[in-house]
C-alpha cells in the first residue's frame, strides 16, 4: 500500500475551454463537451509522461516503511506535512526540524535531518507525506506544458482518427529534459 493519493484535486485545467476554443477558432459552443474531454485527456497524458502536476492540488505519498531517502515520484511539490503511526498507534506529525527535503534531479528527496533518524513505526504503521503540487501561474514550464496541450488538442480535434502529433511529443520531451 504505497503510492500517490489525491487528497484535493485541482479545480482548474492548465488550458481553459475558452483558450482551446480560441486556438481552434471556434465561435460556437456546440462541441465544448468533446473539447473538454480532449483537454482533460491530453493534460492527463502529459502529466503521466512527464511525472509533472500542472495545476495546484494536494497529494499524499503513503508508505509502509521508512527508506534511507524517500523520493517523491511527482513534481513539482513542496512538503506540507509528514505524519506517521507510532508504536502506540497514535498518528504523530514529524517536526520539520527532523527531516530535510531537497530537490535533486527534478525530484524532491526526503531524508532525516543531520543527527536525526526516522522514528519507529507501530506494527501496522503507515507514513503519510502530504504534498502541495503544481506550478505557480506564470512558470516557464507551465507555459511549455500549455503549448503542448493546445497543439495536441488541436490535432485531436482536427484529426479525429487520432493521428500522431509530433509537436506535442517534442514539447513533452523538452519538458522531460528540463526536469532531469
Amino acid at each position: 500500500m504505497s503510492g500517490i493519493v489525491t487528497l484535493a484535486p485541482s479545480q482548474d485545467r492548465a488550458v481553459t475551454l475558452e483558450e482551446a476554443r480560441q486556438q481552434l477558432r471556434l465561435d460556437a459552443h456546440d462541441e465544448d463537451m468533446l473539447l473538454a474531454v480532449h483537454l482533460d485527456a491530453v493534460q492527463a497524458e502529459l502529466e503521466r509522461l512527464t511525472e509533472l502536476r500542472l495545476c495546484p492540488q494536494t497529494l499524499a505519498l503513503v508508505l509502509e516503511a521508512w527508506a534511507n531517502e524517500i523520493t517523491v515520484p511527482v513534481r513539482p511539490v513542496t512538503i506540507a506535512a509528514i505524519t506517521y503511526t507510532n508504536i502506540t498507534g497514535s498518528t504523530v506529525t514529524l517536526p520539520e526540524t527532523d527531516y530535510a527535503a531537497r530537490a535533486r534531479h527534478g525530484f524532491t528527496r526526503i531524508r532525516p535531518a543531520a543527527g536525526k533518524s526516522w522514528p519507529v513505526l507501530g506494527p501496522d504503521g503507515v507514513i503519510t507525506i502530504t504534498l502541495s503540487a503544481g506550478f505557480a501561474e506564470g512558470h516557464s514550464d507551465l507555459a511549455v506544458a500549455r503549448a503542448a496541450i493546445l497543439v495536441k488538442v488541436a490535432s485531436l480535434f482536427e484529426n479525429r482518427d487520432g493521428a500522431p502529433c509530433l509537436a506535442f511529443d517534442t514539447l513533452v520531451n523538452q519538458l522531460c529534459g528540463r526536469w532531469v
